[in-house]
Formats: C-alpha cells, sequence, structure tokens
C-alpha cells in the first residue's frame, strides 16, 4: 500500500501560475536510481523558472511518486526526461539499423529480450540504443509528447563538443550509485560506460581503470566533473591522481542543482 505524503507533495508542487502557461515553456525531468529531480524552462529567456529534486521513498514506485505531483496538470511545449541505466550501445550513424536495437543491446550486454529505444546524436554522428524503463508507458501517458533518453546521451551531446579542442581527458557525471564516464582523446570520442559507484573510491577506481586501458596519462589529463550528489570531496579526491579537475556547468545565476544545468544545456 503506498501512504500519500502530502507534506512532500506540497513542497514539490509546481506553482500554478507556471501550469497555465505550460504550452510555452520547457519540462525537463531526471530520475535517478533514489532521486528525482524536476525543472521548468524559458527558453526564450534563457532562465529556469522552477526546480525541485527529492529522494524516491522505497516503498513506492518511480511512476506513483511522480504520479502524486501535480506536474501533469499541464501539457507542456516540450518535455524532456533522462534517467540512470547502465544497459545501452552506442552505434556509428552510418552502421545503425533501427530494426535491430535491441541486438545491439544483447550483443554489448549478453541479454535477450530487451525492449529497446534509441536517440540519434547527429552531432557525434552516433545513435545511443537503450533500454526502456518499465516506467516508461505509464509516463508518456500523462506526458505524450515526453523525449525519454539516457543521462549518458546527453554526456555524449557535450563530449562531441568537446572534440573540436584540444582536451584529452574525461567527462564524468557521478550520483549516489553510478558514474557515467565519456573520454575524449586526439579529437574523438574513445569511450561511453556507466558503472556502479557508491563512493568517490568507487569512481576513482573506475576512472583510473579507463585511463589505463585508454592510455591517457592521469597527470596530464583534464577531468570535467558534474557531481549530481553534492560530495565536494570527489573533486579533491580526484585531483590526487588527474591533471585538472574542475566542474563540467557552472551557471551560479541559474541557482538549479548540476544535474538541471545540463538538462538546461543539453535537452
Amino acid at each position: 500500500m503506498v501512504v500519500f505524503d502530502p507534506e512532500l507533495a506540497a513542497r514539490m508542487k509546481m506553482p500554478k501560475e507556471l501550469l497555465e502557461r505550460a504550452q510555452e515553456l520547457h519540462f525537463a525531468m531526471h530520475i535517478g536510481r533514489q532521486h528525482v529531480h524536476a525543472a521548468l524552462y524559458d527558453f526564450s529567456a534563457s532562465s529556469c523558472l522552477w526546480h525541485v529534486e527529492s529522494e524516491v521513498p522505497p516503498s513506492i514506485s518511480v511512476y506513483k511518486f511522480i504520479y502524486q505531483r501535480n506536474w501533469m496538470e499541464g501539457v507542456f511545449r516540450r518535455c524532456t526526461v533522462t534517467f540512470d541505466t547502465d544497459c545501452y550501445a552506442l552505434v556509428p550513424a552510418s552502421l545503425f539499423d533501427p530494426n535491430a536495437a535491441s541486438d545491439y543491446l544483447e550483443m554489448q550486454h549478453g541479454v535477450s529480450g530487451i525492449t529497446a529505444g534509441f536517440f540519434e546524436l547527429s552531432e557525434a554522428e552516433s545513435v545511443v540504443c537503450f533500454e526502456t524503463p518499465e516506467w516508461q508507458t505509464d509516463l508518456i501517458r500523462n506526458f505524450p509528447n515526453a523525449r525519454i533518453i539516457p543521462v549518458s546521451a546527453l554526456l555524449l551531446r557535450i563530449a562531441s563538443n568537446r572534440t573540436n579542442q584540444s582536451m584529452s581527458g574525461f567527462l564524468v557525471m557521478f550520483s549516489s550509485l553510478t558514474i557515467t564516464i565519456a573520454a575524449v582523446k586526439d579529437k574523438e570520442i574513445v569511450m561511453l560506460s556507466t558503472h556502479e559507484a557508491r563512493t568517490g573510491e568507487d569512481a576513482l577506481y573506475h576512472l583510473s581503470n579507463a585511463a589505463m586501458r585508454l592510455q591517457i596519462d592521469p597527470e596530464k589529463c583534464e577531468i570535467e566533473l558534474l557531481d549530481t550528489s553534492e560530495q565536494t570531496e570527489l573533486t579533491e579526491l580526484l585531483k590526487r591522481y588527474f591533471g585538472e579537475v574542475k566542474a563540467l556547468v557552472v551557471i551560479p545565476e541559474m541557482n538549479a542543482p548540476m544535474v538541471t544545468q545540463i538538462h538546461y544545456l543539453c535537452a
């Protein structure tokens, strides 16, 4: 039995005046393994008008948690939903066959019968195939125009911009349970991967392993970090082993969580 929490619902309620402007605004939501982040943007004014984040109680499903909010009372001009997953495959656009999306995932992860979706990234000349989340069908009933993609696709979009620069290193998104890494070397994206990572030490292990396999010198490489867990000690830990570590996105005037900012820049 799911118990409705009126205090939580009130804290996460979207203001009525913004709901009334839904047709001109962009609603973005990130669904993590423990948290939900939501934000509303006015792209014409380049501003974030509202944002909330909350841990999802273990006794309630993600969909039912969202359903208790008032976010679905308006039909937004655009709606983007990202989620954490390690079940995806990156396929060159020139080789991609939309009828084989689940086959790519089976080859990558060794699991058959996967219900697959895909998202094209023209700037990276690639397609991200991913396992569709179990809540997708229910969510689309309430957000019919929602574009649902893994957050790794947004990180890849940022990485594609770095290929025009002289960057050699990693773009990293770290949450309480996962780390997603995009590697850039010789003006090419050479890796995109997601791993379970509960601590900063876990994140350090996966980054060090990636540097070793890709023959990237840790002392000379650059790390751009999107730390959604707000654990500042992670930055200090990585600085002991890597040449340069800095925040991936810094928009102080927005006053919004990092995961909200990446939606603003990419979604």
